[in-house]
């Protein structure tokens, strides 16, 4: 079991954020600290959309007693995911520094969760902060094409250019989501110290959101397990695939499909 301090959004109903990622990784044994760095009553598309950002100043008086508990050496990683201003990316960032420094085996994993479908729905200043202080501290980077495309700089319109510039972000690791989608299939991209690889999955129609949440944290979950980067994307794509089948249809992510048989 790896202990591992999840900060990003939550929300009451609807499960994204958070209140998908954290089920994941629960679901792979390990514990997991959640720190919502926003709240909302449901997702986007879904209902009222009622919004609390936490404060900066609270968001940082949350970590600093974390660490005055001395918990940063008992961490085994960071997963970062939506931040609604600036000022709280560079709070968590500060943080991580001081969580490596305590803990040089600590992993950060980022979910880089600035827009899609070719815009951003963040500020700009917040995703300029995560592609200057997030990007060079994370070791596993899970962008989609859009996040990819933005944080880059650089065309990702072809199957090369996307390899380029996966290779380029800068994390070891790197998991490009819906890099390729075709009527057979979409097509997720790993990128590992400039080894290439893809995997394909079967698409799935009227699908609520929250996908890419659960995939975070279900890879995340497999490398903290021991197992390869490929292996831990393979395993947790099937297990994605079965949560996906069993919420065609639903308004949000049917999660119990996390307790199905291991992978």
């Amino acid at each position: 079991m790896a202990r591992i301090l999840a900060i990003s959004s939550h929300v009451v109903r609807g499960q994204v954020g958070l209140a998908a990622t954290v089920p994941a990784l629960q679901s792979l044994g390990h514990e997991v600290w959640a720190l919502p760095t926003v709240l909302l009553a449901s997702r986007p598309g879904l209902g009222q959309l009622r919004r609390c950002a936490l404060p900066e100043a609270d968001l940082s008086g949350m970590l600093a007693a974390l660490e005055a508990d001395g918990c940063w050496p008992m961490l085994d990683a960071v997963f970062t995911g939506y931040f609604p201003s600036a000022a709280a990316v560079s709070t968590a960032a500060d943080a991580i520094v001081r969580a490596k420094a305590a803990n040089p085996s600590l992993i950060t994993c980022l979910d880089p969760i600035i827009g899609d479908a070719g815009r951003l729905y963040v500020a700009q200043e917040t995703a300029e902060a995560i592609r200057e202080r997030l990007i060079p501290l994370a070791d596993v980077a899970m962008p989609n094409l859009f996040e990819l495309t933005w944080l880059t700089g650089a065309a990702a319109e072809t199957a090369t250019q996307i390899v380029r510039s996966a290779c380029g972000l800068g994390p070891a690791t790197v998991v490009v989501t819906s890099a390729t989608q075709t009527t057979a299939g979409v097509g997720t991209l790993l990128a590992v110290r400039g080894s290439i690889s893809e995997h394909h999955s079967r698409t799935r129609s009227q699908i609520p959101n929250g996908a890419g949440d659960v995939l975070a944290g279900l890879f995340l979950g497999h490398l903290l397990r021991g197992q390869s980067a490929e292996s831990a994307l393979r395993a947790g794509l099937t297990r994605l695939d079965q949560v996906l089948a069993a919420s065609e249809g639903k308004p949000v992510l049917d999660l119990a499909a996390l307790c199905g048989p291991p992978t």
